[in-house]
């Protein structure tokens, strides 16, 4: 599958011995730091999901994807999460990241991955390979004093640091809270290994919630940059979720008790996110660094089988245009009944069908756009108005957001 082409540069798998070269790319591209020595416990993405670009034995790009999972109307749906995208800075504007995004593209079609998500840092690339802007990641600051607004916790939940034997347990609560959130991830072990083994060099606050004497819950911050004068830090959290509000409740409060030395906090929020509901002064603001993130349906068919979709009965016909993979362009049904959705190839097409790009189809796919939305953006045409209206009927998705950022 990579194979050299009349170009000199090469894209092939990863290798092992690849990994200090492929780590300072990463560094150089997205930190302040300009080189940072391999670790024995670095861990990115498995190996096998990785893809280089090489030049004469120098390696000058660089892609990795997650073994993700995202749910959409309760089901989950194998999903590719591209990280770590990189060209050197002396490569850049030789299509090497189009071709790490083509190799991206087979791999993940062959390990059965039906759609792939990603955070853009520009979407120009990405939109050209077919990904699209398909849901939000919020990102809110509060005042730390706010949160001592909070309720009581009930006194029933303990905290505790994480110790790495809860790892299995906090996993398990995270993937089955997201597994009912639109667009939210299941996370393979080894990303909260990356996440949760102690660095010396990078402490973090890991305090794990307990109920019954059973992991309920998982808080993880770090120490940021301060933001008042008389601040020590602040925080920023990761990750704070729980078996139920009130073991969030009590993550809270732990939050809140730093209020004396950081003033202010920032954390991965959702849309309608609890803390709006029980804060009695100041709701938190929105911050600056939320992020969109983009989707692609690599196997279309598959990518809808797999969705769930609303219990209600109807088809649409589709001319979907797909240039980067040849199995989804074509004239198709898109079928709906009672949850279960079909994508059915045509040969017998109405010459009037409505035509829409894998980009748009796949925004489409996660709830994030509308039918009519994407008809006046010129990304859904020929559509009258019944076929606009059947579509968002059968569409129909909460809005998507994933609380993790990868």
């Amino acid at each position: 599958m990579f194979r050299r082409c009349e170009a000199t540069v090469e894209i092939r798998p990863f290798e092992p011995d690849d990994a200090q070269a492929a780590l300072d790319l990463r560094v150089a591209a997205f930190s302040t730091e300009m080189h940072v020595d391999l670790d024995d416990g670095d861990v990115y993405a498995p190996d096998d999901l990785r893809l280089v670009a090489v030049d004469d034995g120098r390696v000058v790009g660089h892609l990795a994807v997650w073994p993700f999972a995202q749910s959409f109307r309760g089901r989950r749906v194998p999903m590719g999460g591209i990280g770590g995208v990189v060209v050197a800075i002396d490569q850049r504007g030789h299509g090497i990241g189009s071709r790490l995004l083509a190799g991206a593209l087979d791999l993940m079609a062959e390990r059965d991955m039906a759609i792939s998500s990603l955070y853009p840092s520009t979407p120009a690339p990405y939109r050209a390979w077919g990904w699209e802007v398909a849901g939000e990641h919020v990102r809110r600051t509060i005042a730390t004093r706010e949160l001592l607004d909070l309720p009581p916790p009930p006194a029933d939940v303990a905290l505790r640091p994480f110790d790495l034997a809860d790892l299995d347990d906090v996993l398990a609560l995270h993937n089955d809270l997201t597994a009912t959130e639109p667009g939210g991830l299941h996370l393979p072990r080894i990303w909260f290994e990356r996440l949760l083994t102690p660095d010396p060099n990078d402490p973090e606050l890991a305090v794990v919630a307990e109920r019954d004497g059973t992991v309920a819950g998982l808080l993880l911050a770090a120490k940021t940059a301060a933001t008042g004068p008389h601040d020590g830090f602040a925080l920023r959290v990761l990750h704070l979720f729980g078996r139920d509000g009130g073991v969030e409740s009590a993550l809270w409060h732990n939050v809140a008790s730093h209020f004396s030395v950081a003033s202010s906090t920032r954390f991965n929020s959702q849309p309608a996110d609890p803390l709006q509901f029980a804060l009695a002064r100041r709701l938190p603001d929105v911050d600056d660094s939320s992020h969109v993130w983009m989707t692609r349906l690599v196997d279309a068919p598959a990518a809808v089988s797999a969705r769930g979709w609303p219990h209600v009965q109807g088809s649409c016909e589709l001319t979907l245009r797909d240039r980067r993979r040849a199995g989804n362009d074509g004239h198709w049904t898109l079928a709906v009944d009672a949850g279960e959705g079909r994508l059915v190839p045509r040969s017998d097409h109405r010459v009037t069908a409505p035509t829409i790009d894998v980009g748009a189809l796949s925004a489409m796919y996660t709830g994030f756009a509308t039918a009519a939305a994407l008809a006046r953006a010129g990304r859904l045409v020929g559509a009258s108005p019944s076929d606009v209206a059947a579509l968002d009927q059968l569409c129909a998705a909460p809005a998507p957001f994933m609380r993790d950022y990868f």
